[in-house]
């Protein structure tokens, strides 16, 4: 029988969403990537059969949940499935895209069954390649990149005789570091200090929505409590719409710059940028919080391992109307670079500390936004295949527990994409026009002057 184990902080996330809210929807990843060329596909279908068993996290099975609703995982040795070839070049590609958009609401359910389902594609418009869907606990997004790239290299290797890729990471080695380092009890006291002591420093968050006070208002009515700091989560419609904006590359090259020459990270000014616009919704709410997702690949073996690696944590900083915007891009990052020297531990810990001290009514949150920074572009980084139009497009899980989750990406021209991703059952495309045309001028703003003061810039955009 093969070894089984059980799940890491970060398949345990997503598979608390899916045990919770009875839906695999909440848990998959999914992407196109294809070259405006001709393709050997009989080529390309022995690529991914050796891919399978290369990249280690494509054959993860989950077993049947026991009686405490738990799952472990497990490895199979071999993926002999074909891997079909679908053509849809008699399409336009808004119509492609939008049945492949129906590929990915689909779900993986049942028990020891595969979880990873690759097809490959004839697109419209002279553009080839394979739709990769997996369920989250086997990969984040920056894993599939990883995974994508190697892929091609395989290709060419048999294509144009270039060098046989490197090898990937063993997934089952570093699954069982990742788990050796969150049973280490020194760290877990180590970790679990630092979230308890900011509890103890500024004690219970305080809910704040991009439709303003009314949301926090509405769940107090609800529970007949005028001092509730939380908010009720969406429990009965999950289905998210996505509306994307693209930056174009000048500006996206402006924001760059102004990291560079303030040694910040984007992610952190992309926080600055959200918590900048919940305050100025919330009439200059000072304590705000935002779930931002770390991908945690530090080394080369974490990095070619696949897997999950992603995981979130509430980022929570009271930036008072007089501070500067520099300033108060620099307490983001003081936060942030402190989360990240904690992030083994299990944010459904941190969860669970706050529901035990302060009593909070079930299914509530104090976090309406969640932010993915992806700095790696559905790009195939290969010589023989860069210079090649590409066609590359992430795709939505048709559902979710988190009210807006905002993903930013780079493009293959410069510039950058803000993909917003909002739960319909209470917002609309306006609510996200708004949030990303304030962002934007929230940011330019602040960039151009980065003395002025947060209250200053919340008044003048």
């Amino acid at each position: 029988m093969m070894k089984q184990y059980p799940l890491t902080a970060a398949q345990k996330m997503h598979d608390d969403w899916i045990k919770k809210y009875k839906t695999q929807q909440v848990s998959g990843v999914s992407v196109v990537a294809s070259l405006k060329a001709e393709l050997d596909f009989g080529l390309l279908k022995k690529c991914i059969q050796l891919e399978y068993e290369r990249y280690g996290c494509m054959r993860i099975r989950f077993t049947k949940r026991d009686k405490n609703g738990d799952v472990k995982q497990y490895l199979t040795e071999k993926e002999t499935r074909d891997i079909p070839l679908k053509d849809l070049s008699g399409m336009h590609m808004e119509e492609a895209d939008y049945l492949m958009q129906q590929w990915a609401y689909e779900t993986f359910d049942g028990d020891d069954i595969p979880l990873c389902d690759v097809v490959m594609v004839k697109l419209p418009d002279g553009y080839n390649g394979f739709f990769i869907h997996m369920d989250h606990r086997l990969i984040d997004s920056c894993g599939l990149v990883v995974m994508i790239n190697d892929l091609m290299q395989l290709y060419t290797h048999y294509k144009f005789n270039t060098p046989y890729p490197q090898k990937l990471a063993d997934f089952e080695e570093v699954l069982v570091k990742d788990l050796n380092r969150a049973n280490n009890e020194k760290r877990f006291a180590k970790d679990k200090k630092f979230w308890d002591d900011q509890l103890d420093a500024w004690g219970e968050p305080l809910y704040s929505d991009i439709q303003g006070l009314d949301v926090l208002e509405a769940s107090r009515k609800l529970h007949r409590n005028k001092t509730l700091r939380a908010a009720d989560i969406e429990l009965d419609q999950l289905f998210v719409a996505v509306k994307d904006y693209q930056l174009e590359p000048e500006p996206t090259k402006n924001l760059i710059d102004f990291c560079m020459n303030h040694q910040l990270s984007m992610t952190n000014l992309l926080l600055l940028g959200i918590r900048t616009y919940l305050s100025k919704m919330n009439h200059g709410q000072e304590d705000i919080t935002i779930e931002n997702f770390i991908s945690r690949r530090s080394t080369h073996d974490e990095w070619t391992s696949g897997g999950s690696r992603t995981i979130m944590f509430p980022c929570r900083t009271v930036i008072s109307a007089d501070t500067d915007f520099l300033s108060a891009a620099y307490e983001i990052q003081n936060m942030q670079n402190r989360i990240y020297m904690h992030s083994n531990y299990d944010p459904a810990l941190i969860r669970e500390e706050m529901q035990k001290r302060y009593h909070t009514p079930k299914n509530t949150a104090y976090e309406s936004c969640y932010l993915t920074y992806q700095p790696m572009p559905v790009k195939l980084d290969n010589p023989h295949l860069v210079q090649i139009p590409q066609h590359a497009k992430w795709f939505a899980n048709g559902a979710a527990t988190k009210k807006m989750y905002l993903t930013v990406s780079h493009t293959d021209n410069g510039g950058m994409n803000f993909s917003y991703h909002y739960q319909t059952a209470h917002l609309a495309e306006h609510d996200m026009e708004l949030l990303y045309y304030y962002m934007m001028r929230i940011l330019f703003k602040g960039i151009a002057e980065p003395d002025m003061s947060i209250g200053e810039i919340m008044e003048q955009v």
